[in-house]
């Protein structure tokens, strides 16, 4: 079988591919390819519930391969940090490129998220602090 010469690895418009990881313990990546859209929030969000089912208590949503993010995106990152707060979990953002950053910049929500620049960065956030314990006498 002969690849496909149109096929660059991005989904269709409106649609998103969504792969989950575990990165660390109590910690996963969601990636997302493709567009954040109305026709793919239902996708997303499935991918970060198997995040939280299999035990994150911090989802790191990579976002470097998201192609567009529109308003109905937007609003879904707003509702998945919420709905993570509510859980006892958090949502932190991965992605520096224009695509992503250039939408929550113009809306304000780049100050409302926890936006990272890659995942090697949100990774390090979402780490628990280090415990420093102290000399017993």
């Amino acid at each position: 079988m002969h690849p496909d010469p149109h096929d660059d690895g991005v989904p269709e418009p409106g649609a998103a591919e969504v792969a989950v990881r575990e990165a660390a313990p109590g910690v996963h990546v969601v990636a997302v390819v493709g567009d954040v859209d109305a026709q793919s929030l239902g996708t997303v969000r499935l991918g970060v519930e198997r995040a939280l089912e299999a035990g994150a208590r911090a989802v790191v949503l990579d976002l470097t391969g998201v192609v567009l993010l529109a308003s109905a995106g937007m609003t879904l990152l707003l509702e998945l940090t919420d709905d993570l707060r509510l859980r006892g979990a958090e949502l932190l953002l991965a992605g520096s490129g224009r695509t992503v950053r250039r939408p929550l910049a113009v809306t304000g929500l780049d100050r409302a998220l926890a936006l990272h620049d890659d995942v090697p960065a949100a990774l390090a956030a979402a780490a628990p602090p280090a415990r420093h314990e102290s000399p017993q006498n």
